[in-house]
């Protein structure tokens, strides 16, 4: 294994130099009119050997996560036969792919495959890729048509293999407050881009000539163009990302200090709105959950129950000040009243039961439970037969109970589960006094990243969303990681010869 050390002469450097030169040379002899893309890519592909080398590669992970939010442009695409289509996003994941090897290349790196959690990922990705192939990689309902490769691949089988090298890249606790950065950055563009689509849909016409990318403003593209939905298909990840973004705020809070502490403070408080702007239920109820998290677990203990009763206070005031807006079916007034995705959802209970029964084991398929569901007898009469067209799973463990059956339903449960036990493993090894970035309120926030994403995905299938995703195993990899560095290591030296 090749090791980076303190020299003169980095033979390794100049090794890769002079690939590059040759390289560009090559091309510019063959194909003079590619010069000035010859030059740019060797250029990329040098900065990405040194990023590997000396910079920090985990950050590659939020370049990768953060991406969905601003660069997943639906033109910006390269269809390759007989592989899944090549958007940005999925191009900076293979760029991150590729500075992860130099780095696990030129650094001497242990690959760490030891965890109980670890066999139980494989399992599930195992599971669920024999699941999709065995009934097919590609649905048979049009409007559903990517259901198994494109959650499988994109919201699984990447963010797995992205926790997985974190874990094993993991080594500083700086790592920790470079990615809070990154994220709180993004956050000003998302809060940006959802005010001024509320401001449009509030009747405010020269909003959206202020919102970039133009396709966010195309109301063909994706679902809820009726919501502050942000650089999204939909307003789940929005929503999603804008209650992790508070937390996060609330925790540097604690740890910044000057200019940047202000900002801080400034973007926390234009978060709470934001989150309404997506007008989504579940954001509401996770918000206030993971508040109560934070509160008993990253507060000061002796006050943490008088400001959860504060808590539920505020809570319950504001409902009965404005219980009739509440009370509406009106979303954009705040009603929570609306009915009709409610009869939805039971719907889809009823239909998963009638899966869930006939294929308990191993259920239909992965990502083909659209496809049973429109082959199913639709008795008018019935709660079933109340629904017309594709009506997706809007529940995690109800969709991988009806698509994988009882047995993926039972692995997936016990990932999460595998993975909270990992945290809190971590929370009790470390002080309360820790005052550092790797602390109990950095274990905390990972509740509340995770609290966020299980809270959704009670109401909706976040599979659809590799950004919920991506993002929750990118904050794990940190955790299990550092859960790994704090716990008793071998030294590895003979022992001493007992003298008589």
């Amino acid at each position: 294994m090749l090791l980076i050390r303190e020299q003169k002469i980095d033979w390794l450097y100049l090794g890769a130099i002079g690939v590059l030169l040759v390289a560009v040379i090559g091309v510019g002899l063959l194909a003079p009119g590619l010069v000035p893309w010859n030059i740019a890519i060797a250029a990329a592909a040098g900065l990405l050997f040194y990023w590997a080398v000396r910079w920090d590669v985990t950050l590659w992970a939020w370049l990768w996560v953060l991406s969905y939010g601003i660069l997943d442009w639906p033109g910006w695409k390269i269809d390759v036969t007989g592989f899944f289509n090549l958007s940005v996003p999925r191009l900076v994941f293979l760029a991150g792919m590729v500075a992860f090897f130099l780095y696990f290349l030129t650094h001497a790196r242990r690959i760490r495959f030891d965890r109980k959690l670890h066999w139980l990922m494989l399992a599930l990705v195992v599971y669920v890729g024999i699941s999709a192939h065995t009934s097919g990689w590609v649905a048979a309902t049009e409007e559903v048509r990517s259901a198994p490769y494109y959650r499988f691949i994109g919201s699984i089988l990447l963010p797995f293999l992205m926790f997985f090298l974190i874990y094993n890249a993991g080594s500083d606790e700086k790592q920790i407050r470079r990615a809070l950065i990154i994220i709180t950055l993004y956050g000003w563009y998302a809060l940006y881009i959802g005010y001024l689509q509320y401001a449009a849909l509030g009747g405010v016409g020269w909003a959206r000539q202020l919102i970039w990318p133009n396709y966010i403003n195309d109301p063909t593209w994706g679902i809820h163009f009726d919501r502050a939905r942000g650089a999204f298909s939909g307003a789940s990840p929005q929503a999603v990302f804008l209650v992790l973004l508070f937390y996060v705020d609330l925790y540097l809070i604690r740890k910044a200090s000057g200019v940047y502490r202000g900002l801080l403070v400034v973007q926390a408080l234009l978060v709470p709105p934001a989150i309404f702007f997506c007008l989504l239920r579940s954001a509401y109820l996770s918000f206030v959950i993971c508040g109560a998290i934070w509160i008993l677990w990253a507060g000061r203990p002796r006050y943490r129950w008088l400001r959860l009763a504060c808590l539920l206070a505020l809570v319950l005031t504001a409902v009965y000040v404005q219980w009739g807006r509440l009370s509406s079916t009106d979303r954009r007034a705040g009603g929570v009243a609306q009915v009709g995705p409610v009869r939805s959802r039971i719907i889809l209970l009823a239909q998963t039961w009638e899966i869930v029964k006939e294929r308990p084991m191993t259920g239909v398929g992965f990502g083909h439970f659209v496809d049973k569901q429109m082959s199913m007898s639709r008795d008018p009469s019935s709660l079933v037969g109340a629904t017309t067209g594709v009506l997706v799973q809007h529940n995690l463990f109800l969709n991988m109970w009806a698509e994988t059956g009882t047995i993926g339903l039972l692995v997936t449960i016990s990932v999460f589960a595998l993975l909270f036990r990992q945290s809190l493993q971590l929370f009790r090894k470390l002080p309360s006094e820790a005052a550092g970035d790797v602390s109990r309120e950095f274990v905390v926030l990972f509740w509340v990243v995770l609290a966020n994403y299980l809270i959704d995905a009670m109401f909706r299938d976040p599979l659809w969303h590799v950004f919920s995703n991506a993002m929750l195993w990118s904050f794990a990899g940190l955790v299990v990681c550092f859960n790994r560095l704090l716990e008793p290591q071998s030294l590895d030296l003979p022992v001493a010869p007992r003298l008589d």
